[in-house]
């Protein structure tokens, strides 16, 4: 039995076959404190492209002092932060835990939904609807750990997103934080009030200080002249945030939205993010007993970089310099306040990133690169459909009849109510939408929702069927080809795709029980949470379809 099989066979039938610890199995290595680092947008291979430039203990500590994977991989298509934030800690795809897409179609809403929303809760310290992990289906290492210890580990995380830090933390979290304008807020899901340390925090001025802050480069500029040039002729930077260092935050006094655009597309917000981790270690005495305790850190600043300027500008190695840096710092904390012996460090990210396709079809010959707006696809779609079965009726909560009736990423949702108005079969919509999408230029492959449905009752499963998620999904995907970015002209770039690109990211480990060494073979970032429950000594997550990295164990 192949391991994708005997995974799919463990997430669905909750079969175990893996000698995996119970609950009271506790290995005598186990650590105090889990501190699991998911970098936003960051691709395996920026660590050995900016080695050199880092420092000794950020990046460098994990290469010589841990466990490295070098092929460490999404399995899944959609590769999107909802998503990817929900593989790492619950060790599993879309097709089990239900997040499928940042965003997705509700029919019984009629309406878009996001995969962190929950109108029945607030947003703690600011007011405004809240977030939750209500419709992340199974449960997380967090989870887990809380059950294990009867409450008494603390599970914690933070990250610039309210989405990363939702997912690492799952259900039974103390708290998940994230940047809101310029506080660090919470949901009543978890909470009623800010504990007193965060409402200090927020009082600081921890944000608001990087007023008027200036971004520059931390080395001298001739260190990222190999990157190529950095003028305002170039094609290194859009979206209109300027194109050349220095970059000037907004310094109005009041709270504006240039100036939270700004600070969110600069290292600055990581630089909050990392100094409200270590209060929260401080604060509330993580890894001090013997019950241990889960922190969770998102750095989301990386990807608003990313897709603004693109992974070959001087402003995303900046920023990959400077997060090694603050990794420096944070172990240095680690060490001092809970000592690197009691502590496990896992650090990956929820995706990679396409090159800009101006800058890559320059230097590729041979290799088509161009951006294909997701409209072009859509409209083909209505064409073709109205052509086999005329125009639908309007239902009263559409604007304007169409059978397309929202567009995801690489889903196009179908007009239900439409097709059956009309007698028209799903699967009849399917072959005529599917034969026009396969037509368009620089789509690769097209799978409906009847074909992944097959795929979920069989042994063989597409990286687009693990991003499948019946309920929530649409009944197109298209995968666009290699280096074909979704986007309008000249918008940056972007990811999302099951190309190497995107799926291929670091998987760094350090601490009590790893072995240091190099493995060359290619690992699922859905082994993490499994390796974490070993580690632990608690049960694997609900649902997971990973497998305990037995190979970087002591």
């Amino acid at each position: 039995m192949s391991p994708r099989i005997l995974r799919y066979v463990v997430a669905v039938f909750g079969v175990v076959w893996l000698p995996l610890p119970m609950l009271g199995q506790v290995p005598a290595s186990r650590a105090r404190l889990v501190v699991v680092i998911s970098i936003d947008q960051f691709r395996s291979g920026y660590v050995e492209r900016f080695r050199r430039y880092f420092a000794t203990n950020g990046f460098n500590r994990f290469l010589r002092d841990g466990a490295a994977f070098t092929e460490a991989h999404y399995e899944h298509a959609i590769t999107q932060t909802c998503p990817g934030h929900a593989v790492i800690l619950t060790g599993s795809h879309a097709n089990v835990n239900g997040i499928p897409a940042n965003y997705w179609f509700n029919p019984a809403l009629r309406r878009a939904e996001y995969c962190a929303a929950d109108t029945s809760a607030r947003l703690v310290g600011v007011g405004g609807e809240g977030r939750s992990p209500r419709n992340l289906l199974v449960s997380t290492v967090g989870d887990e750990l809380k059950a294990a210890s009867g409450g008494r580990s603390r599970v914690i995380t933070v990250a610039g997103k309210d989405r990363s830090a939702i997912m690492l933390g799952g259900h039974r979290a103390d708290a998940a934080y994230w940047t809101e304008d310029t506080l660090l807020v919470t949901s009543s899901f978890y909470m009623k009030e800010l504990p007193r340390w965060v409402v200090r925090f927020n009082r600081s001025g921890a944000i608001t200080r990087y007023r008027g802050a200036t971004w520059n480069r931390l080395l001298p500029a001739a260190a990222y002249r190999w990157l190529g040039a950095d003028d305002a002729e170039g094609e290194q930077g859009t979206a209109g945030l300027g194109r050349t260092f220095p970059h000037r935050l907004s310094s109005g006094r009041s709270p504006s939205q240039d100036f939270v655009q700004a600070f969110q597309n600069s290292p600055f917000e990581n630089e909050v993010i990392l100094g409200f981790a270590m209060q929260a270690v401080t604060q509330e005495q993580l890894g001090k007993d013997d019950n241990p305790d889960l922190l969770g850190i998102g750095f989301s600043a990386n990807d608003l970089v990313g897709h603004s300027y693109g992974p070959d500008s001087h402003e995303v190695m900046d920023i990959i310099v400077r997060t090694d840096r603050l990794l420096e710092r944070f172990f240095g904390f680690l060490e001092r306040q809970v000592g690197l012996d009691r502590v496990v460090v896992v650090l990956t990210a929820d995706h990679g990133v396409a090159p800009l396709p101006e800058l890559f079809s320059r230097g590729s010959e041979g290799t088509r690169a161009a951006r294909l707006d997701p409209a072009v696809i859509a409209a083909a779609a209505e064409k073709a459909l109205r052509s086999e079965f005329g125009i639908p009726r309007r239902p009263s909560w559409m604007v304007q009849p169409s059978w397309i009736i929202y567009q995801s990423g690489p889903w196009l949702y179908l007009n239900l109510e439409g097709l059956e108005d009309r007698g028209v079969s799903l699967e009849e919509a399917e072959r005529v939408t599917n034969e026009a999408v396969r037509e368009i230029p620089g789509v690769e492959r097209v799978f409906t929702a009847s074909e992944l449905a097959r795929q979920r009752d069989s042994a063989v499963h597409s990286s687009a069927e693990l991003s499948f998620y019946p309920a929530r999904s649409g009944q197109i995907y298209y995968g666009l080809s290699p280096y074909i970015v979704a986007g309008a002209e000249r918008e940056g770039t972007n990811h999302g795709s099951p190309w190497a690109y995107d799926t291929h990211v670091p998987l760094l480990w350090f601490g009590a029980g790893i072995a240091p060494g190099v493995h060359e073979g290619r690992v699922s970032i859905a082994d993490i949470a499994p390796t974490l429950a070993q580690l632990l000594g608690i049960q694997v997550p609900s649902g997971s379809q990973g497998r305990v990295l037995r190979e970087m164990l002591r």
